[in-house]
């Protein structure tokens, strides 16, 4: 019975980004670190410590405590960049924990989320939940502060499909109370299929009520042991992405660029370091 649980609650999570996603609207639509910008951002079936800022729900695949660092530079435009800094640790030998900052934009416009997050595995499933404390400042408009809360899922269907659904903001969260505004729901579910220990296939579903739906593919290679390559397209606007990442055995070095039909290319760059000086084991799409 414990292990059912979790893979019916990812279902149902899973079904309800799918389908009823159509209803909701879209607050951030672009992943943190380098990782998930390399593959287009189809990044929600992902278990390596990024899932903290993706999806909290496969943070607790994790084996190590981590240090993460990012930096990225939206169409290489002046008050388009975010930085984000966080750890996730092991705790209490049940669960995932994770304590994340982040901020985007610049002195006129930004957002600052600090967040705290869970995440455990029961089997071959895993579901986490995050609370963001959200600031919003625009000049001349002052500041709005407010919580928002963040569920969700990943799953191991098979020895090589896996699952994954997402969803920002469930509670609806309110930024004003003129014309009753809130804070968008963004919505997301996919699939990943890894044939074999080197080769990852990302697709991925994400909706905006006032947007178009976007649809996201990513594939992810390692060449060799230190060496990871990505690419991903992505619609709704056309975009495309290519990364890679180097293993230097506690740190990793990832970079990545994506671009947009209409404006400039835009650069991501992350670090994620090991606090522990043995890295266990891992699969190479576990990265």
């Amino acid at each position: 019975m414990k292990q059912l649980l979790p893979s019916v609650l990812i279902a149902i999570l899973f079904f309800y980004c799918v389908f009823i996603g159509d209803l909701q609207a879209q607050w951030r639509t672009n992943g943190i670190g380098a990782r998930a910008a390399g593959m287009a951002n189809a990044a929600v079936t992902l278990q390596d410590e990024w899932a903290t800022f993706n999806n909290i729900g496969g943070l607790a695949w994790n084996k190590q405590t981590s240090l993460l660092s990012a930096y990225d530079n939206r169409f290489q435009a002046a008050g388009f960049h975010t930085v984000a800094t966080g750890i996730a640790a092991h705790v209490y030998g049940v669960a995932w924990a994770s304590a994340t900052f982040s901020r985007f934009g610049d002195n006129l416009f930004n957002e600052t989320i600090g967040a705290l997050g869970i995440s455990h595995k029961i089997a071959n499933y895993s579901l986490g939940l995050r609370a963001n404390y959200v600031q919003i400042n625009m000049e001349g408009l002052g500041l709005r502060n407010l919580f928002a809360f963040e569920l969700g899922g990943v799953g191991q269907l098979t020895r090589q499909l896996w699952i994954g659904a997402h969803i920002f903001n469930f509670t609806q969260a309110r930024l004003a109370d003129f014309q009753d505004e809130r804070l968008p729901t963004v919505m997301k579910a996919g699939l990943s299929y890894r044939p074999n220990e080197r080769l990852m296939i990302n697709a991925e579903g994400e909706k905006d009520a006032e947007m178009p739906a976007r649809a996201k593919v990513g594939v992810e290679y390692r060449l060799i042991d230190k060496l990871a390559i990505r690419t991903g397209i992505a619609a709704q606007p056309n975009t495309g992405s290519f990364g890679l990442s180097l293993y230097f055995r506690q740190l990793e070095a990832g970079y990545a660029v994506s671009t947009h039909p209409q404006l400039l290319p835009s650069h991501h760059v992350a670090l994620r370091y090991y606090l522990s000086k043995q890295k266990p084991v891992k699969k190479a799409w576990d990265e």
